[in-house]
């Protein structure tokens, strides 16, 4: 609806007589609101469009051509977990803290190598519910469960002791330091009381090569564009991890990064990893989870397959309350006081 009022403002700056320059990697933006499209790759006009009156798919496929000089094919998805007896981690008559108002969830047992998309308009309570499956916020009452071992109330260092690593969306305020180097950021994590810098450095040179991260030991996170800052933060993930939560996985990236997340993820599913991640792309979350929740008006659904989606279906459900099951909760929100 926010991207619907602003372009709905550049197209009347436009009937005014004004020229607007429109900046985005977002080619179903471009298709939406210009008249032509100039790409440029490493400093260099590669080509030029119209685009009105084209043909959607090939002016798609051009466009991707020019940006990335190759075909881009998106990551396979493998195939959907098999239900088990063992989950990797379980969620019993959780309420989790979210102001004003806490959301009591569904039930929920998450298979290992299990992706489960977290759908809802920004602020419908995703956040809380990764930071609280993370140990970094305490529910409101309610039983976490991983791998069978009791985590409720249980700080982030344990959580991550037992395999949950989390990734947020702001890179530079959460996931990464400002100021300090890649070489640095390895440095961190050494457990030691000195710190072998030959170590940090020859681990940042790996993860550099590993991750393609366009930038060398000593680079400035804050340096890197966003697409390298999400490669350099997931490069930062232990291995190997039983559950990853993340936040808005692939904002602000390009189609070639947003695909390269992807396929680092999916890799770790097949090694067992189970994702739950939140997304405003609603394609995004089609094409990569097996299960989608949606948050919408203080409640949460089901976990839906998300075989049974549409998009359309899934917007629908976003702005719409949702029909929550008979075990939850039926009233919007629980206050936090009771």
């Amino acid at each position: 609806a926010q991207k619907d009022l602003l372009f709905a403002a550049l197209r009347r700056l436009a009937e005014q007589g004004k020229s607007v320059i429109f900046v985005s990697h977002k080619l179903a933006d471009v298709e939406c609101l210009c008249d032509r499209v100039t790409v440029m790759r490493q400093g260099e006009v590669v080509g030029e469009l119209p685009v009105r009156g084209e043909d959607i798919a090939l002016l798609e496929q051009q466009l991707i051509d020019w940006m990335f000089g190759r075909e881009l094919t998106p990551p396979a998805r493998p195939h959907s977990p098999q239900r088990r007896a063992d989950p990797l981690l379980e969620l019993r008559s959780l309420v989790v803290r979210h102001e004003p108002f806490a959301l009591a969830l569904p039930d929920l047992a998450v298979q290992p190598g299990e992706v489960i998309g977290l759908a809802g308009l920004e602020g419908s309570g995703q956040r809380s519910f990764l930071l609280t499956c993370a140990g970094l916020l305490p529910p409101r009452r309610g039983r976490i469960l991983l791998g069978g071992q009791e985590m409720t109330g249980r700080p982030y260092g344990d959580y991550l002791r037992c395999g949950v690593g989390f990734s947020p969306a702001d890179r530079l305020r959460e996931g990464l330091i400002p100021g300090l180097t890649l070489q640095e950021h390895f440095a961190l994590q050494q457990q030691d009381p000195w710190i072998n810098w030959a170590l940090a450095r020859q681990q940042a040179q790996a993860a550099i090569e590993h991750f393609s991260i366009r930038g060398h030991p000593y680079s400035r996170v804050e340096q890197l564009s966003g697409g390298n800052q999400q490669r350099s933060q997931l490069a930062l993930l232990p291995t190997p991890l039983s559950l990853l939560l993340m936040e808005h996985p692939t904002r602000g990236l390009d189609i070639e990064s947003a695909l390269w997340v992807w396929g680092q993820l999916l890799e770790r599913t097949q090694a067992g990893t189970a994702i739950l991640f939140a997304s405003a792309d609603l394609d995004e979350i089609l094409q990569y989870s097996d299960r989608v929740m949606v948050f919408s008006g203080g409640q949460v659904s089901e976990p839906i397959p998300a075989a049974e989606l549409t998009v359309s279906r899934l917007g629908q459900m976003m702005t719409l309350p949702v029909l929550r099951s008979t075990h939850s909760s039926e009233i919007p929100g629980i206050p936090t006081e009771v």
